[in-house]
């Protein structure tokens, strides 16, 4: 069965340095993590967690890992609406509470 694909935009000031890191792979890991991320609200969301308790543009703000392929695996923090997907921050971090931190550093510099 086919995933319906949401729309994903990436936030620049989290996601910026990982592409930057990986921009020979970005074209494919852009892909997976849409797919992905779809995949997971269609379905109710199943191994998604909450990422930290701050709200983003009044959103929950989630994470999950995704294996994108030559990279590996990554966590992504995400916010979902009705028709759209953003993602605010991807590391190769897999661990919960550094992930978090991190996520958090990169919230409050935005702040």
């Amino acid at each position: 069965m086919p995933t319906q694909l949401i729309p994903v935009t990436y936030v620049a000031r989290g996601c910026k340095p990982f592409f930057k890191r990986y921009r020979h792979q970005a074209a494919r890991i852009k892909p997976k993590i849409a797919v992905a991320l779809s995949r997971e609200v269609v379905n109710g969301m199943p191994e998604v967690k909450v990422a930290t308790r701050q709200r983003l543009a009044g959103q929950t703000c989630y994470e999950r890992r995704v294996n994108v392929g030559v990279t590996g695996s990554v966590r992504v923090a995400f916010t979902v609406t009705t028709c759209q997907i953003t993602v605010f921050f991807i590391s190769t971090q897999l661990q919960k509470a550094p992930f978090t931190h991190a996520l958090e550093q990169v919230l409050g510099d935005a702040q």
